[in-house]
């Protein structure tokens, strides 16, 4: 796990070292072997490379693309490309969210998405 955010997130050794004294840090662990999977299903984009656009096109229902934007800014980033490849995809930021976005704060956007299809 510590290798996979520091290689592939690109987190500071630093940050992951402190992340390892936290209780999250044992159920973090116990997923990482799923992470070779991750890594033959997401490929590059793991690494900040840019989604393949075709990927997508086939897509035809209303998608909410969701991000903090007081994270990393890879983070946002990451959501704005997905949210750009088509009138159905839409873009909702989280002022001051990080990474963990609230369950206060993402429930009623979920729920508005969901019962009356609003798009952010």
């Amino acid at each position: 796990m510590a290798y996979f955010m520091t290689a592939a997130v690109g987190m500071p050794a630093e940050a992951v070292a402190g992340m390892r004294q936290a209780p999250f840090w044992t159920g973090m662990e116990a997923t990482a072997r799923t992470l070779p999977y991750d890594g033959q299903i997401m490929g590059d984009t793991m690494s900040s490379r840019p989604l393949p656009a075709d990927r997508w096109q086939s897509v035809t229902v209303p998608v909410l693309v969701g991000s903090g934007d007081a994270g990393a800014p890879q983070m946002l980033n990451g959501a704005r490309e997905p949210a750009a490849l088509a009138d159905n995809f839409a873009l909702h930021v989280f002022p001051g969210q990080e990474h963990n976005i609230g369950p206060e704060v993402l429930a009623p956007v979920l729920n508005g998405f969901f019962t009356t299809g609003e798009q952010a």
